[in-house]
């Protein structure tokens, strides 16, 4: 090769480089805004199912069992085991909230996989995200948004929290694997 043809190389190798810097400082300010955005968005207590856990969704109740609900009649759903002879849990639904109540003989570790990853972090962090990009696309509002906060002592349910939960298909969902995993999760008391 030629003087010539090496540094014909060398200044490509060069200018690479420098797009290669410009890209990397890029990424680093978007990843920054990104941050940023995250920060926001956790102020407006909407997180995503991944975060609920580290972010202060999860949380120890404040005061023993307060109605969420006021004067207006709510739906409750008593939630068994496949079986039909355990009694696990109920819901209770108003609007468009559900409301997750354990059975009082049971207890439920919020951190074992069946309720975590697969409750939380699939079902209901699935939802988060998909109304998250509803929300992004302006079809809807962030006060409209799917949100759930877990009340938990000691890493063991109080009750959950269910707001904006949506169309039947998703409730009937909520319903289907909430009670996959509360009874796989099920200890007694």
């Amino acid at each position: 090769m030629e003087n010539t043809d090496i540094q014909l190389l060398l200044n490509i190798r060069t200018k690479l480089n420098e797009e290669i810097d410009r890209l990397k400082d890029m990424i680093a300010r978007l990843e920054e805004h990104i941050e940023t955005l995250d920060e926001q968005i956790a102020k407006g207590s909407f997180a995503t199912a991944d975060v609920a856990m580290t972010k202060g969704i999860v949380r120890e109740p404040t005061t023993p069992s307060e109605p969420l609900f006021g004067s207006e009649e709510s739906q409750s759903i008593v939630i068994t085991n496949k079986a039909g002879n355990l009694e696990l849990g109920t819901i209770e639904i108003i609007e468009q909230t559900i409301r997750v109540i354990p059975a009082e003989h049971a207890i439920y570790d919020i951190t074992r996989g069946a309720f975590a990853r697969f409750f939380m972090e699939r079902i209901l962090g699935k939802f988060q995200q998909d109304d998250r990009h509803r929300v992004e696309n302006g079809e809807i509002e962030w006060d409209d948004a799917f949100d759930f906060e877990v009340h938990a002592e000691d890493n063991i349910l109080e009750e959950m929290v269910i707001r904006n939960f949506g169309d039947d298909a998703r409730l009937k969902e909520i319903q289907n694997t909430l009670q996959w995993a509360l009874e796989k999760t099920y200890s007694a008391r």
